[in-house]
């Protein structure tokens, strides 16, 4: 019997989604991290690390930014299996977001769509708390936005030297007030200066385009840069009367083919940049599928609510018997 779906879940999603994400968050957040290191064995075996940019992790799998906003329980969520974590995404300033309701669940698909427009802590807050994890700062990745370009300048100045690397989010779905343009005008100037605060790697998370030709400009003029990465993809824009702004972002299994598709486009043009894949990854066949389509890494969060904390645990044991078996 599956505890987590059959008894956990139910209780959960009995609740409103962001009242069950907050019971969940504090309960781990309150809790010693070798609680869950004790519960979760994690699969360890180099057939299942992967190295980019130098830094090698113990798993492809990573844990998407929006779960864990405001470095509260990464440290828990990396002893569950995953091999990165996404932090934030982090505002210079503490940040309500937009009015509620801004979180639905889709049962019967296995999504969520959210217009929560980045609620943060701010950066005072998330960087004590990231100061706190120096053994793992290496496996965390600081998703950084702002409502203009020198809020995330600021934030890649603050954090900078306290994790791996940065995830630029200018494509986020439901936040009206970012000004800044998804452009080769955009992402050639915030490189151009994030090169000159650090040579930390960061990570463009790119929206999803009807257009797979629209990617060619934008990757071509990352990788023109040393240390530069693409995050494919945000969320799908949706509208909602159900949501107080009337549209938010998709995320979950129904997106798992465009993000299979998008990846495709993209590698084939560019063989060389990192590429994380992000958008309806469930199962060990979904990582394999994109990580032999290639995809250095993925990011997944929808399918934890879903699925319940043992998905990363369960994707790195069957894919390393997948990999096993591939190679006799």
């Amino acid at each position: 019997m599956n505890i987590y779906k059959s008894i956990i879940r139910p209780l959960l999603f009995s609740l409103p989604p962001e009242m069950s994400h907050s019971i969940v968050e504090n309960l781990l957040f309150y809790s010693p991290s070798n609680i869950t290191k004790t519960l979760f064995r994690n699969q360890v075996n180099s057939l299942l690390e992967i190295e980019i940019f130098g830094q090698k992790f113990s798993s492809p799998v990573g844990l998407a930014a929006g779960l864990d906003k405001n470095c509260k329980t990464s440290q828990h969520y990396l002893n569950m299996g995953f091999g990165f974590s996404v932090v934030g995404t982090v505002m210079k300033h503490p940040r309500l977001g937009n009015k509620k309701p801004r979180l639905l669940r889709l049962n019967n698909e296995e999504a969520l769509i959210n217009s929560l427009a980045f609620p943060s802590e701010g950066s005072g807050v998330i960087f004590n708390r990231i100061n706190k994890l120096q053994s793992i700062k290496n496996k965390l990745i600081v998703s950084v936005s702002g409502i203009l370009e020198d809020e995330i300048l600021y934030n890649v100045e603050y954090f900078k030297g306290q994790c791996f690397g940065f995830e630029i989010n200018i494509s986020s779905p439901n936040t009206n007030d970012l000004s800044l343009l998804v452009n080769q005008v955009s992402i050639k100037s915030l490189s151009e200066k994030v090169r000159r605060i650090t040579d930390d790697p960061i990570f463009f998370k790119l929206p999803r385009f009807e257009d797979l030709n629209l990617y060619r400009d934008l990757v071509g003029t990352m990788e023109t840069f040393p240390k530069v990465g693409v995050v494919l993809t945000n969320s799908l824009p949706v509208d909602d009367k159900r949501l107080k702004v009337g549209r938010g972002g998709k995320s979950g299994r129904p997106l798992f083919e465009d993000t299979l598709n998008i990846l495709r486009a993209v590698r084939k043009e560019f063989p060389e940049i990192p590429i994380i894949s992000c958008g309806g990854i469930n199962s060990a066949e979904d990582v394999f599928t994109l990580l032999e389509s290639g995809a250095t890494a993925i990011q997944l969060y929808t399918s934890l609510i879903f699925n319940g904390p043992f998905i990363a645990n369960k994707i790195n044991s069957k894919l390393l018997s997948i990999i096993k078996t591939v190679k006799e």
